[in-house]
């Protein structure tokens, strides 16, 4: 081999090391410009939570009432568990409350693109925590639930099973996953959200829907001649948020602290009661939510 040959291959190697040093120097610059979720909610003053229909944590009042339990943002009334929590944490930065609409099914894939900073009442697994992260403390823990036309038996998985039942449920939700391990047996129309689930109840074209405990609760308050349950063995879920996975804790801190305090301040049971009152729901029969 020449010389002029080795100095070739020598000048190729450390051009190739620059090259590759140059590379590793953007992708390190890229990640320390990236913006945390605590760092972007501070710089931008706005708070963006996830807006999927699903009463009781979330729905539009088109009625525009002046009923207890309402957040007005931009042009469009709120009701919900959810937006009454967000309010408090939008209130407590003292930054703006901003509703980005989705869906459940794509909660996940939301918080990775970065289109809001957190969704609430998006159950965690082990599938969705490999991706994302969540909120230690819960809201509340609530059930899974089954409203079915009066008389149908829905007290056990078993019955449902055993019944073939054919059940409405919102797609990419716990509520999907625990009636295909509950009660396989069941026969499953996917919905992308909550009230079209409804509306094909009403409509006759399933015999049963599925959601929490409290949304049943509420759904069966305009439903006539329907019965909810949360069938035996009860499937018992923390209500929390899910938020994007980083190294910065402050926002994940910030969440915890929040939700300890508005769950066992009785924020959460008072926003609860006032969702279900405007429904028409007579609150003094209802148990009060599970607070751990």
């Amino acid at each position: 081999m020449s010389d002029m040959t080795r100095r070739g291959m020598g000048m190729a190697a450390a051009l190739a090391a620059v090259g590759a040093g140059l590379v590793a120097t953007s992708r390190t610059a890229q990640a320390q410009a990236g913006k945390s979720t605590w760092e972007r909610i501070q710089e931008t003053k706005t708070l963006r939570m996830a807006a999927p229909i699903s009463e009781p944590f979330l729905w539009k009042d088109v009625t525009n009432s002046d009923k207890p339990g309402s957040v007005k943002v931009g042009d469009v009334l709120w009701r919900g568990l959810a937006v009454n929590v967000c309010k408090q944490l939008a209130d407590a930065l003292d930054v703006k409350l901003e509703m980005v609409d989705t869906t459940y099914g794509n909660g996940v894939a939301g918080l990775q693109a970065n289109q809001f900073d957190l969704i609430f009442a998006l159950d965690g697994t082990p599938k969705r925590a490999a991706v994302v992260d969540f909120v230690p403390q819960a809201l509340l823990w609530y059930g899974t639930a089954i409203l079915a036309k009066s008389g149908t038996a829905i007290d056990t998985w078993k019955a449902i099973d055993d019944a073939k039942l054919q059940i409405g449920v919102p797609v990419g939700t716990t509520m999907e996953t625990e009636i295909m391990r509950r009660a396989p047996g069941a026969k499953l129309e996917r919905f992308q959200n909550i009230p079209e689930m409804i509306a094909a109840f009403q409509a006759g074209r399933v015999g049963a829907i599925s959601s929490s405990l409290t949304g049943m609760t509420l759904a069966s308050a305009r439903l006539p001649n329907s019965i909810v349950a949360m069938p035996n063995p009860p499937a018992l879920f923390p209500a929390t948020a899910s938020i994007r996975q980083e190294l910065d804790p402050r926002w994940r801190n910030f969440l915890t602290t929040s939700f300890a305090y508005l769950a066992n301040s009785g924020f959460v049971q008072n926003a609860l009661n006032e969702a279900y009152a405007f429904r028409g729901v007579d609150i003094s029969k209802l148990q009060p939510v599970v607070i751990r």
